[in-house]
């Protein structure tokens, strides 16, 4: 269980710090522009991530098709959320953007604590002769950056927390849902909810379906990964905030998102 391995920090660090470097940067240049020209950096970004989506399924199709490629993983939630935060402008802005707000949030936290979870060493030395490698690596490096740029460019302004908690809550409840019935359907590991890519967790929960049998600590081992998930989206979400507040020095916009 290697939360950092040499790869990561010889290329995750270097490339975090020039993202927040070109998000402040960004954030400074257009500080005084509209929110609608704030945004195509961050459109752009979101577009990209469905185009390599769509790589990503097409390379998949053509090799047979691995389960594991249905977009049913936690991080697979921005090829929606993303583009729906940069083109939607309807009655549940708010909402939408406080969702995708605590998505990136939560990947964030964990790229800085146990980025070998989001992908591995493996991942990274095969960036270049490896297709899905290479959409691993660029996908969440792309996401870290849209998190970024959603907090120098001001794309949401944090309402009360128990406004944005709500929606955040109640769309990862929907999700673990919907992504934990997949995963046993399928039997593939979506999110973790069929079993635990943490091996001392990937042990413990073999004990309990050893004492308990599986289908019970089956259900049980669903609700504590679901209870996790929306626990840590909705907490991490005070990242946000705490990066919105240390930025304010830097970065002043016209009007609100």
């Amino acid at each position: 269980m290697e939360l950092w391995t040499d790869m990561h920090i010889k290329t995750l660090l270097p490339s975090m710090l020039i993202m927040a470097v070109v998000a402040l940067i960004l954030g400074k240049c257009l500080a005084k522009r509209s929110e609608r020209v704030r945004m195509l950096p961050f459109q752009f970004l979101a577009v990209l991530l469905v185009v390599l989506e769509i790589f990503k399924q097409t390379k998949s199709f053509s090799q047979g098709y691995n389960l594991y490629h249905i977009p049913l993983h936690f991080c697979s939630l921005f090829v929606f959320m993303l583009p729906l935060m940069s083109f939607y402008h309807g009655k549940y802005k708010n909402g939408v953007r406080a969702i995708a707000v605590g998505l990136c949030a939560a990947v964030f936290a964990i790229m800085c604590v146990y980025p070998s979870l989001i992908y591995s060493a493996w991942d990274i030395e095969h960036f270049f002769d490896n297709f899905f490698a290479f959409h691993t690596v660029v996908f969440h490096n792309i996401v870290i950056l849209e998190f970024f740029l959603i907090v120098t460019l001001r794309l949401y302004h944090p309402r009360s927390f128990k406004k944005d908690a709500l929606p955040i809550a109640l769309f990862m409840a929907g999700y673990c849902l919907v992504g934990s019935v997949a995963a046993h359907l399928l039997k593939t590991n979506f999110n973790n909810f069929y079993t635990c890519n943490i091996p001392p967790l990937e042990a413990v929960r073999l004990l309990v379906e050893g004492a308990l049998g599986y289908v019970p600590a089956q259900i049980l081992y669903v609700l504590v990964v679901s209870t996790l998930d929306i626990v840590v989206t909705v907490s991490t979400y005070w990242l946000f905030r705490l990066l919105y507040w240390l930025t304010a020095p830097f970065v002043t916009t016209k009007g609100r998102a």
